[in-house]
């Protein structure tokens, strides 16, 4: 039952022209209605074991796994006076499936309340001290603050339609951490964040909600450009694609170098909600996980109520807010695995898919058989892709391992799915191509704990993606965008995105600069 809210190809030579699909990564804005719509799009998914020093030191048992949701994509650090903040409108979901069977078993809600304190206040800390706290004095220089409960949903018995719903961080207050605005007004923005994290004590779970920076690299801006991508030591030619953006070993093996591609989200900060949860509690019977009960599938979504009443003149009120919503909640955002709305929905059914829960994607299969963006790989190219029917890509995003491949036996359901068991990777050993990752003399060197095995912050899902999309011949390559982690690099706890750049003293790397 769903939880729902409350009522073999030889290698490519270097001279063959660009290969690359219409919409190579995500770039955040995936369905037209959710370019108007920031609050409620979520712009990245991410489920893994944890993987700071303490949990990789754990025994299965008793390990932790993080699942994230940011929302409102592309922020401008110094975007004042009104910094980014999450909807009170908005009920924001992070749904796991337990049992293997594509239908989600447990939710977690969160909502938010926004308290405005000070209603004349100029600019946040004029005549006030720096904000060095959530709550209290010395949050005093927050005009507005943002408060949040989470919400565990899940049956009641095994087996049971009942549900119950169990509020966590019981007596706690949650507070939103807010935007990373400068050091003047937000001197010690790590020191404050850490004072987001709020842990309960009754079941070991973690929560923080607030500002991250992006993570997700791509050269999305050439991308766009009619699939202008940049190659090492090509001259652009106006009216000519460049050759094949191909990786030599050396090259795609070092994560923290771009060889040739920019990081569009280079300097840009994203909301985040984090949850960290004993393995033990996503676990079908409430235990440690083992190969039989150790995979989960999860997805994220958000949803806004059926009706909103706007204020407006001349029936204007100063003491009613301007928006009231009622009526049942209505799914509007959903993302398990990366890149699915931008590589495989066409664009008249994107808005749509968005609405549909995961366990319904069998009406979308053809989008994943066909593989449009395969198409199109070898279209501009002409170097062969795997035929179709894609029943790999069907079995890799649709199916949990081990289920029967048969192309017409479900259940088909689009999750982001995660083996508890695999140990995760110390921070200084993951691999940002998981299981493509290799050394510099081009020796596998696989990464089991990255993406597709749930996915981490600094997965490089856009080379892995299209990699597996064009087949031998470009996994061969190491085709790729020339991004590889961000400039931020890996962060080593929890929430596991990194501070956040600020307001005053932003920069974004733009082409041309180091």
């Amino acid at each position: 039952m769903t939880i729902r809210p409350p009522r073999g190809l030889a290698p490519l030579a270097l001279a063959l022209t660009l290969a690359a699909p219409p919409a190579y990564g995500a770039s955040h804005r995936e369905a037209p209605l959710m370019t108007l719509d920031p609050a409620a799009d979520i712009t990245d998914v991410y489920a893994f074991v944890s993987y700071d020093a303490a949990n990789v030191a754990t025994p299965l048992a008793n390990r932790k796994v993080t699942l994230i949701m940011n929302v409102i994509p592309g922020q401008e650090p110094g975007a004042g006076p009104n910094y980014y903040a999450f909807d009170d409108n908005v009920l924001y979901a992070l749904h796991v499936d337990d049992d293997r069977d594509g239908v989600d078993d447990i939710t977690y809600e969160v909502k938010f309340e926004t308290e405005q304190q000070s209603p004349d206040q100029f600019v946040a800390t004029l005549a006030l001290p720096p904000v060095t706290d959530l709550e209290g004095p010395n949050a005093a220089g927050l005009s507005r603050k943002q408060r949040y409960t989470v919400t565990e949903v899940r049956r009641c018995k095994p087996g049971k339609k009942k549900l119950c719903r169990t509020q966590l961080f019981a007596g706690q207050t949650l507070s939103a951490v807010p935007s990373n605005i400068g050091p003047l007004t937000t001197p010690d923005y790590e020191a404050l964040a850490a004072k987001g994290v709020f842990t309960d004590a009754a079941n070991g779970i973690r929560v923080f909600a607030g500002q991250r920076a992006e993570t997700f690299a791509i050269d999305l801006g050439a991308v766009f450009d009619t699939l202008n991508l940049r190659v090492e030591n090509s001259t652009p030619i106006p009216g000519v694609r460049p050759p094949l953006p191909v990786q030599t070993a050396a090259e795609d093996a070092n994560d923290f170098v771009n060889p040739f591609g920019v990081n569009d989200f280079s300097g840009f900060n994203v909301n985040t909600i984090a949850i960290e949860l004993p393995v033990a509690r996503l676990t079908v019977d409430g235990n440690a996980p083992t190969a039989q009960t150790g995979t989960i599938g999860m997805y994220a979504s958000t949803f806004r109520q059926k009706t909103t009443i706007r204020q407006g003149a001349p029936h204007l009120n100063p003491d009613k807010p301007l928006l009231k919503d009622s009526g049942e909640w209505r799914q509007v955002s959903r993302m398990g695995n990366p890149l699915v709305n931008e590589l495989i929905i066409p664009i008249g059914k994107k808005d749509f898919w968005n609405g549909v829960e995961p366990e319904n994607e069998a009406q979308f299969l053809d989008f994943y058989r066909n593989l449009a963006v395969a198409g199109a790989l070898q279209l501009v190219s002409g170097v062969p892709v795997p035929p179709t029917p894609r029943e790999d890509i069907v079995q890799l995003l649709l199916k949990y391992k081990g289920q029967d491949p048969g192309p017409t036996v479900g259940p088909f359901s689009e999750l982001l799915r995660l083996d508890m068991t695999v140990d995760p990777t110390p921070v200084g050993m993951i691999k940002r191509l998981g299981p493509l990752a290799h050394d510099a003399s081009d020796v596998a060197t696989p990464d089991p704990a990255g993406f597709p095995n749930g996915r981490r912050p600094n997965d490089d899902v856009t080379d892995i993606v299209i990699r597996v999309a064009g087949g031998t011949n470009y996994i061969t390559n190491h085709v790729g965008d020339g991004v590889g982690v961000s400039e931020k690099g890996i962060t080593p706890d929890f929430p596991f995105l990194p501070t956040p750049y600020d307001g005053r003293n932003r920069r974004h790397r733009d082409p041309g600069e180091s």
